[in-house]
Order: structure tokens, then C-alpha cells, then sequence
């Protein structure tokens, strides 16, 4: 027999100085994980910085904070997971439609509760589902984004980066100088080697992130840090498949250019 979750109205109180631990950083190959909840709370009661962190949500929507996840919330160029939270034992009684990152570091979970009636409790032990195929997907994606740009480098190094979109249909690397549809073999060629070498995709961490490109020379403390092969470095909190093989076969789509931005357009196999 099911336990039911008990109402409390005093579950909406979200402690500040809790910050939620991203163990998917750790370990994306995670799917479940238990842990404990935080806070649980509508939408509407939200302060209007994380009100924004959702669009358009209706009020049977709620939001969840818990001490660890294995969620991956939206950023970086990379959609957010979807997924499910229970008491264990018991069927999902939240489903995660979107998960955000506050500017305190806290995770917010958001979704509906099966029974919107209830709410979970500070201290009550759950357990997260990832939705697997999604985010093997996602992580396809963003490790493919990483290959083009690896490519790119090694193709064109004096073309600098200036945007990674890794959101599925929208997939696309965009740099400063000119790029035309002539070189797209180019690029599908090198891209093609990298994925066929199977090359390993390495995360590490690094104390001081001054001598890397982009954000993570701006960032203080230890910097997630995104290898293929030892072959280029690359701040990043996103996740990704454990080698190049796995992303499966990368397409470049086209290659567009808009004000002197070259966009290299790609995609990948919706199952790998």
C-alpha cells in the first residue's frame, strides 16, 4: 500500500544556504539516485528571478530543491532533463518537465505532482529518475558540438568561437570570419575521423582556469573541463557520451553566415 505525501505549509520555505550538489557532473552515466528533499513549493510563491527560470507555467506547476541531483538543468547550450521523483517503493509522484540552476546554486526541479493536493516534505528520502533516452541524446549532441569544434579548430584556427547551441534541430557551432557551403566536406571529412578514432571524451577538473578559452578563464575556483582524446581543452558542465564512436554519425546540415558569423549547422542520430 502506498504511503500518501503529506500536506505541509511549511514546505514552500526554501533554505538559502542550501545549494544543490550536481552529481551529474560527477557521474553522468548515473539514471537513479536517492537523496532528500529540500523544498517544495508553487511556482507563484517563487521570488521573480527564479519565477523567469520558467515560461508560461500554470499553477498546477511546483518546483522541488533536493541536496543532490542527477538532472541536468538547461545551460550551456544544453536542453534540460526531464525525468520523475518518488518515495521509494512507490510509483513517480512528480514528473520534471524542466530543470533551472539559480544565481545561489540551488536546482530547481519543475512539474506537477500527480495528486497536486500534496507536497513533499523537508527531510523526506526520494528518488530521481533521469529520462535515459533523452539525455543520452542531449549528451550526443553535446559531445558532437564539441567534435565540430574540434574539427574547426584544427581546420580553421584562426576563426574564433563565439557560440555552442547543443538544443535538439537547432544544433550548431558559430564562429567570427567566413565560412562557405565549399568547405563543408571539409569539415564532414575531419569530423568523420574523429567519431571513427573512437577517441575517448575526458573530464577532469582544473584549480585555475585562466589559461583556458571562454568562460572558464572568468570563473573562480575549480573548472570542469571537457577533453577528446587530450587533443583540445574546454571548460564545460555538460554532459556527454564516454567516446567520439558513440555520438554516431555527425552530419553537417549547411553552413549559413550572418554579419561576419559563420553558423556550422549539425546533427545527430536521435537513438545511438
Amino acid at each position: 500500500m502506498n504511503t500518501p505525501l503529506t500536506v505541509d505549509s511549511d514546505a514552500h520555505i526554501i533554505n538559502k544556504a542550501s545549494s544543490t550538489e550536481a552529481v551529474y557532473l560527477h557521474d553522468a552515466s548515473l539514471r537513479t539516485l536517492t537523496t532528500e528533499i529540500i523544498s517544495h513549493q508553487p511556482v507563484s510563491s517563487l521570488p521573480e528571478n527564479e519565477k523567469s527560470l520558467i515560461k508560461n507555467a500554470d499553477p498546477e506547476v511546483s518546483a522541488i530543491t533536493m541536496r543532490q541531483t542527477i538532472l541536468y538543468p538547461q545551460g550551456g547550450g544544453q536542453p534540460s532533463d526531464t525525468g520523475s521523483i518518488a518515495l521509494a517503493d512507490q510509483d513517480p509522484a512528480f514528473t520534471v518537465s524542466l530543470v533551472r540552476k539559480t544565481e545561489d546554486g540551488r536546482i530547481l526541479h519543475f512539474g506537477r505532482s500527480a495528486d497536486p493536493e500534496v507536497v513533499f516534505v523537508e527531510g523526506q528520502s526520494v528518488i530521481q529518475r533521469v529520462d535515459g533516452a533523452k539525455r543520452d541524446y542531449h549528451s550526443r549532441l553535446h559531445t558532437g558540438g564539441h567534435i565540430v569544434g574540434l574539427a574547426m579548430e584544427l581546420l580553421f584556427p584562426e576563426m574564433k568561437k563565439v557560440k555552442a547551441n547543443h538544443f535538439p534541430k537547432e544544433a550548431c557551432m558559430e564562429y567570427e570570419g567566413l565560412l562557405y557551403n565549399e568547405q563543408k566536406p571539409l569539415i564532414q571529412a575531419k569530423v568523420d575521423e574523429f567519431v571513427q578514432q573512437d577517441l575517448p571524451i575526458l573530464i577532469s577538473w582544473v584549480e585555475d582556469g585562466s589559461d583556458l578559452e571562454g568562460r572558464g578563464a572568468l570563473r573562480d575556483g575549480p573548472v570542469r573541463v571537457a577533453s577528446i582524446g587530450g587533443l583540445d581543452q574546454n571548460p564545460c558542465g555538460g554532459t556527454h557520451v564516454p567516446t567520439t564512436k558513440l555520438v554516431g554519425p555527425i552530419t553537417i546540415r549547411k553552413i549559413s553566415r550572418q554579419k561576419g558569423i559563420s553558423r556550422v549547422s549539425y546533427e545527430v542520430p536521435l537513438e545511438g
